[in-house]
């Protein structure tokens, strides 16, 4: 190609990229060569990226490989080459072209797909008669190669690209848009001289470079996707519209592409090995499991440790330890931990947002180190700060500013792109479903070492859903680390050949030893596992006294009297209900100091104010002033990672495990009769010896069928395997339990084989174990296929708001506003009005709440409707909870479902920064 023709192709300049609705455009091409700067910034700083890639294109030189890159993301927005497209802004075709758009040619099929149907149907077939890719392009091309490459960068929604709708004609102007592209790809052509494609097609067999490409699409996807992202960001590329030499305007595109990558926030270097002590001062003798972490071999192989031990036995600090040591040795370039709930995941920042910034050589970025009331704001602006969302009503399919500002909107998901990520294990699961931006996900886990806290919380659609994602996880080089108080042995097994799979093998070897506290790991196929018994501290191994009563009434005099002599109480209640109803009974006799309901029915920011109150008063450095005569109702959201301890915990019977855990609530930390804090914990605890009191049904040797129900009849639903429940009861009465020792005992003896059921729970055994098979085939179902490639392949991919990232009831996100004279203000206050709505949301039963109420009188419609248009998603996910102060009560009206086939129906419910969202009783025919 001579200059001239060079110069001729160099700039299509007649097709808009990107619009905003009050005037400006940028070219098409600007912006995809933007795109493709960003990808190959991405690939310079990633050495781990390139890694991922040269599994699918090895043997290349960096500069063919970077090539490579840059001219498949290039074509991400190739769809937007047509007619139909074009036409959504009628102004710049008249613009740019001189015409009017064609009206036989309406926008009905999104440009992902568009981009796809060009390549299927018009540019396959010349580069195979053009050979872009070498004498081989015709056998890439057949083998279906190349497609895995294009489906990943026309698929930058969020969702591959819809296959078979029509013809590429019926949306395009075969002769104008046709030109158009091929001008485009000759422009590329310059940049990418088609010896350094075919450098990369000569490297493999076509089959062979199809799996490998078919394999990698996953990860590929995600690329796009934040390429995308970060090269829409106008802060960074300004709209231009001033057509100049393609070779001018690439080396514009890269300097501002490493200037946004770098204010991203999504690259580090990990630090040099550090010794324990740098990270952990305070800790003069580490625990025993601590010791394991630092002196464990850590080969150069992916690998997966499974850690249990006892609550108190430093497995946060020894799981950071084996996090840093596999980042100094090049297998990681930074960490994830996943947490069972929100209140796990917020008390993790706390105890690791000093030690994180050590792991790193420079500045990572800051998604840890704040405290927790500044949770939401200082996390939301950390990493990839949202984009103008160029909110232009003219074009019909989602900008990538608004795809970007609605996904960043929720702040856990940030933290998955970050080096340094805390957050709940759902964020990790949506990885591996069939959700919107799953690719996304799944490459902020690459090359991060995944740390699942709490493993036993995951249940059995969960665990499945885990276990794909220790499948890709590992098949991307990642490594895992499992911590838990105790497992059993069937779940342990799973997830071990769960990682196995995704290294190439078929299992895992078979475990073999049945201590605790126990180190288990694996790292290689041909290897043994290598399981360490773990010693135990005098410190932390307990003797729990056990009371199982049946009265209520007795538990109701229990914590009277622990109260009365000046001790601290925590009641752990297994739902909502039960927990207003405890509250209930003692809201009028303590002062509200001294009374804290806890559970998960509050908005976000009056949750981390709670939490914030129950660390300040029963955590580790609380006091007896803080501690005494004060009384927590709490849920299952204070039974896991909360580093809180109660002079007496009284808890409903729920299955062994979880009885365990709220255990470790139990004078958890050494201290003196008053409840004031040990310096010394070798002096031991002064406290006396630990009961846990159980309230459940009484006991008995030939239970009736409704046994458990009939005492706890709510709880019935959320642990419904009452078989377990009733092994769980057999062991407590024996009145105690010994820590360590018993433990490996009492899971086995209820989630194993050691336990018989009694007849008459055999038939709601029966239905839960029989429900968690069916749970596990729909995680089964709901996940991506490693081997399938990124492709819709007629499957549903959803919202991430839908997806079910766990079963049971289906939630919806509800936000809380308020009416203030008459305007309509988030319910938390806060400066940055999108940071409010995040502070005043909360997850309620889509059965209790399902849509807003639409207000009767058409002004106040209107403030509501304007107050829709600020929320993140535009109230397209959530519900919008407006409340009224009605006689110092503030309530407000939502619609819960009808009965059968019967209408919505409105519910009234008010909001109590004491006790949460409550369904507020109406005179019957009213509402």
């Amino acid at each position: 190609m001579n200059m001239q023709e060079q110069e001729s192709c160099s700039t299509p300049g007649a097709y808009w990229g990107k619009a905003g609705k009050s005037g400006g455009h940028h070219l098409l091409c600007y912006h995809s060569l933007d795109v493709a700067a960003v990808g190959v910034a991405l690939l310079r700083q990633s050495p781990s990226l390139q890694q991922l890639l040269r599994k699918a294109l090895p043997d290349c030189t960096s500069e063919a490989l970077e090539g490579w890159l840059i001219f498949f993301l290039a074509l991400h927005d190739l769809g937007k080459f047509s007619e139909a497209f074009q036409s959504q802004r009628a102004d710049l075709m008249q613009l740019l072209r001189g015409r009017t758009p064609d009206p036989g040619k309406p926008y009905t099929l999104r440009h992902d797909t568009l981009g796809w149907l060009l390549w299927k149907q018009r540019l396959e077939k010349q580069a195979i008669d053009e050979e872009w890719f070498g004498l081989d392009s015709c056998d890439l091309v057949e083998a279906g190669g190349l497609d895995w490459w294009m489906k990943a960068c026309t698929g930058h929604h969020g969702t591959p690209p819809a296959l078979g709708r029509g013809d590429w004609k019926q949306h395009c102007n075969a002769r104008e848009d046709g030109s158009a592209v091929d001008q485009f790809i000759g422009s590329l052509f310059i940049l990418v001289p088609r010896k350094l494609l075919a450098e990369i097609a000569s490297q493999l067999e076509a089959e062979t470079f199809a799996q490998a490409s078919q394999t990698l699409s996953w990860w590929l996807a995600g690329v796009v996707v934040l390429a995308d992202w970060l090269g829409s960001n106008q802060s960074y590329f300004p709209y231009c519209a001033t057509p100049m030499p393609i070779g001018e305007y690439w080396g514009h595109a890269q300097t501002r592409a490493s200037l946004a990558l770098a204010a991203s926030g999504l690259t580090s270097r990990p630090s040099a090995v550090r010794e324990f002590s740098d990270f952990f001062p305070g800790i003069t003798q580490p625990s025993p499991l601590q010791a394991w972490a630092i002196n464990v071999p850590v080969s150069s192989e992916p690998q997966v440790h499974l850690l249990e031990d006892v609550t108190g036995a430093g497995k946060t600090e020894a799981a950071m330890m084996l996090a840093h040591r596999l980042m100094a040795a090049g297998l990681a370039d930074g960490f994830f931990i996943a947490l069972p709930t929100m209140a796990t995941a917020n008390a993790m920042y706390g105890r690791i947002s000093e030690v994180y910034q050590q792991l790193f050589a420079g500045d990572a970025s800051l998604v840890l180190s704040h405290g927790q009331s500044r949770l939401v704001e200082e996390f939301a602006t950390s990493i990839l700060p949202a984009i103008d969302p160029e909110a232009d009503g003219r074009q019909l399919d989602e900008t990538a500013g608004a795809r970007c500002a609605v996904w960043l909107a929720e702040h856990g998901k940030r933290s998955l792109l970050s080096p340094a990520g805390v957050g709940t294990i759902d964020q990790t699961l949506l990885a591996v479903l069939t959700s919107k931006h799953q690719c996304l996900r799944l490459l902020g886990l690459f090359r991060k070492v995944l740390v699942v806290d709490e493993v036993h919380a995951c249940d059995a659609y969960m665990q499945r859903v885990l276990e794909t994602v220790l499948t890709f996880h590992a098949c991307a080089g990642g490594s895992a680390i499992l911590l838990s108080a105790t497992l059993p042995e069937r779940m342990k097994q799973s997830l071990l050949n769960a990682f196995a799979r995704g290294r190439g093998c078929s299992s895992a070897p078979q475990l073999s030893l049945d201590a605790f506290p126990l180190a288990t790991s694996w790292r290689d196929c041909a290897a043994r596992l290598d399981e360490t018994p773990i010693a135990t501290r005098d410190a932390v191994k307990r003797r729990l006294a056990v009371r199982y009563v049946s009265d209520e009434s007795q538990v109701l005099s229990v914590i009277r009297d622990a109260l009365t002599a000046g001790r601290c109480v925590c009641w752990m209640r297994n739902t909502v209900a039960d927990a207003l109803a405890a509250h209930a009974h003692f809201r009028d006799e303590l002062p509200p100091e001294k009374l804290i309901l806890f559970h998960a029915r509050f908005t976000l920011g009056d949750r981390l104010a709670t939490e914030e109150q129950v660390l300040s008063r029963f955590g580790k450095g609380s006091d007896a002033q803080r501690r005494a005569g004060k009384l927590v109702i709490a849920t299952q959201v204070a039974e896991q990672s909360l580093d809180a301890d109660w002079d007496l915990v009284v808890s409903d019977l729920a299955p062994i495990d979880r009885l365990i855990q709220r255990a470790g609530r139990l004078q958890r930390h050494p201290r003196d009769v008053d409840g004031n804090r040990l310096l010394d914990p070798a002096t031991g605890d002064q406290r006396g010896v630990p009961c846990l009191w159980v309230f459940g049904p009484e006991w008995v040797e030939n239970p009736a069928e409704d046994w458990y129900k009939r005492t706890l009849p709510r709880a019935a639903r959320v642990y419904p395997h009452h078989g377990q429940l009733w092994l769980t009861a057999q062991a407590l009465q024996k009145g105690e339990i010994a820590l360590p020792d018993d433990a490996r005992f009492l899971v086995e003896s209820v989630f194993g084989d050691l336990g018989e059921v009694p007849e008459a729970l055999l038939a709601s055994s029966g239905e839960a174990e029989g429900q968690a098979l069916a749970d596990r085939s729909e995680g089964q179902q709901n996940t991506i296929k490693l081997s399938s490639g990124y492709t819709a392949d007629g499957t549903e991919w959803w919202s991430d708001a839908r997806t079910p990232s766990r079963l049971g009831e289906a939630t919806v996100n509800v936000i809380l506003a308020r009416w203030v004279d008459d305007t309509l203000e988030p319910w938390n206050h806060h400066d940055e009005r999108r940071h409010a709505w995040a502070y005043s949301s909360l997850r309620m039963a889509e059965r209790q709440i399902c849509a807003r109420w639409v207000e009767t009188d058409p002004e106040r419609e209107s403030v509501v409707l304007a107050a829709l248009e600020t929320l993140p998603d535009k109230g397209k996910w959530s519900v919008l909870l407006a409340l009224e102060e009605q006689a110092g009560r503030w309530v407000g009206r939502a619609l819960a479902p009808g009965k059968d086939d019967e209408a919505s129906r409105s519910v009234l419910w008010r909001y109590d920064v004491e006790a949460g969202l409550i369904r507020e009783k109406t005179p019957a025919g009213s509402g």
